[in-house]
């Protein structure tokens, strides 16, 4: 009887249990294992001082006798697991757990310093979580809800995200969680796409008052011919965050920071050997410098056009060159009259390892420099080649200089005016692929301060990138 009994229930469990079991169609595990080495010289532009790099706090950099040293020199670790399922209608799941941590960074760590992470370590965050449901209501339409990946075109304003929610690394632009918490409707009307996203950037408080958020929209149009595509978008960033301490009563129009974006891209390759492109966005909105400033009409312009030559060579070498404009403000302390900084928060591509973080993860003591990003132009040439099927081998120079005159002092008259030579980059890369699954990377990468940087910020900043990558 017991036996009976034990069996009848093991029989009600499977079959309470199958149905739940039944709606995964297929499960995959996959993940990556990074594993770098750097060493960074003179990141604040200054070789007399004994710092590899320092935050753009506005303080003064400078080193100790205690450790003295030409730079920095660390490792980090960057493990990824992925699980994607795909259950019944349609319907699937991605999440990716991620831990990002400089080796041992906690157990040297002095307690109470403002670098110190200690138990943060070796934190397990969460990157990815979105669900996605295609064909839901209407069959062309699929609906992604939760945190995601945004890439739109060349990412040129919609791509990249950083951040390092436990401050446990130090090379920032390293970052490899880049998602945003979002909604996304997509539209698949075959050559054509359309997309509708609305995503949380700061929710700070649960005041609506007090928040970021990143709206917008991007029309995509695939040709038959010439692998041509174009595509047009807006996109609007309402930031109430930045500035969510002034009027503390309650008046959200006055702490308002918003970027409207609309702009186009095309892209073709009016032979097989040759790929041109050429991308132009304007900014619009509102712009306030600090807590209680005016309110400026914010007024700026992105350019991005490039083109690509590949020679029909077995080595398969790649020539290109690519002109970069965006738009500045000369009188950053101005209370009226236009804004025209250019707002690239969320760009993807890197334009230059070591300056394109200048003044965002890493300062300089030169008076009145500006963030890079803006108020600045630059010309590059690029190229890459394969002397073995194995090897890549990738150069890439950039000459920079600003838009709009920079003075010591935040506009003219008041202070010196800065030469508009911001200076050149010269990054190198080497990439092994010594399995499908195993991939060694070597980057050296150089800025080379132009007139802009006055003696003694004025040295050459230099990093050496060594890493190892597996992918399962």
């Amino acid at each position: 009887m017991r036996t009976l009994k034990t069996l009848a229930v093991l029989a009600l469990v499977l079959c309470l249990a199958a149905p739940a079991f039944a709606e995964t169609q297929n499960v995959k595990v996959s993940g990556s294992l990074d594993a770098y080495w750097f060493y960074r010289n003179a990141y604040d532009l200054n070789n007399s001082n004994d710092i590899g790099t320092v935050p753009p706090t506005g303080a003064a950099a400078g080193g100790t006798n205690a450790h003295k040293s030409d730079g920095d020199e660390f490792f980090m670790s960057i493990t990824q697991l992925q699980v994607q399922a795909d259950l019944t209608d349609n319907v699937s799941t991605v999440v990716n757990l991620i831990n990002q941590r400089d080796w041992n960074a906690d157990q040297f760590s002095v307690a109470g310093a403002a670098n110190g992470n200690t138990g943060s370590e070796f934190d397990i965050l969460l990157d990815l979580a979105y669900v996605q449901m295609k064909e839901i209501f209407y069959s062309p339409l699929t609906l992604t809800i939760g945190r995601q990946d945004l890439v739109f075109g060349r990412g040129f304003i919609v791509g990249w995200n950083p951040q390092d929610p436990s401050t446990t690394i130090q090379a920032d632009e390293f970052t490899q969680i880049q998602s945003f918490d979002a909604v996304r409707a997509t539209l698949d009307f075959a050559p054509w796409t359309l997309d509708f996203v609305f995503s949380k950037i700061n929710e700070n408080s649960h005041d609506p008052e007090d928040d970021r958020d990143l709206w917008g929209t991007n029309v995509n149009y695939k040709f038959a011919e010439y692998n041509a595509v174009a595509e047009g978008y807006f996109w609007s960033e309402v930031d109430r965050h930045t500035l969510a301490t002034a009027n503390a009563a309650g008046n959200g129009d006055s702490r308002t920071n918003d970027t409207h974006t609309i702009g186009g891209r095309v892209q073709f390759d009016p032979i097989s050997q040759i790929t041109l492109g050429g991308e132009l966005a304007y900014q619009f909105g509102d712009y306030r410098a600090a807590t209680g400033s005016a309110e400026r009409d914010r007024s700026a312009w992105g350019m991005d056009i490039f083109g690509e030559y590949r020679w029909d060579y077995v080595w398969k070498p790649m020539l290109g060159i690519q002109y970069v404009h965006l738009s500045g403000e000369t009188d950053t302390l101005a209370t009226t009259g236009e804004y025209g900084s250019w707002n690239g928060n969320y760009r993807l591509p890197v334009y230059g390892w070591v300056h394109d973080y200048r003044e965002v993860f890493w300062a300089s003591n030169q008076a009145g420099d500006q963030a890079a990003g803006q108020n600045q132009s630059h010309l590059s040439v690029y190229g890459t080649m394969n002397p073995m099927d194995d090897l890549k081998l990738t150069a890439n120079f950039w000459y920079f200089w600003t838009d709009e005159d920079v003075w010591t002092g935040g506009r003219p008259n008041l202070g010196g005016q800065l030469n508009e030579d911001l200076g050149w980059e010269l990054d190198l890369a080497a990439i092994y692929s010594y399995t499908e699954d195993v991939t060694f990377t070597f980057m050296a990468n150089y800025f080379i301060p132009g007139d802009h940087f006055v003696s003694p910020n004025d040295d050459t900043a230099s990093e050496y990138v060594s890493e190892v990558k597996v992918v399962f």
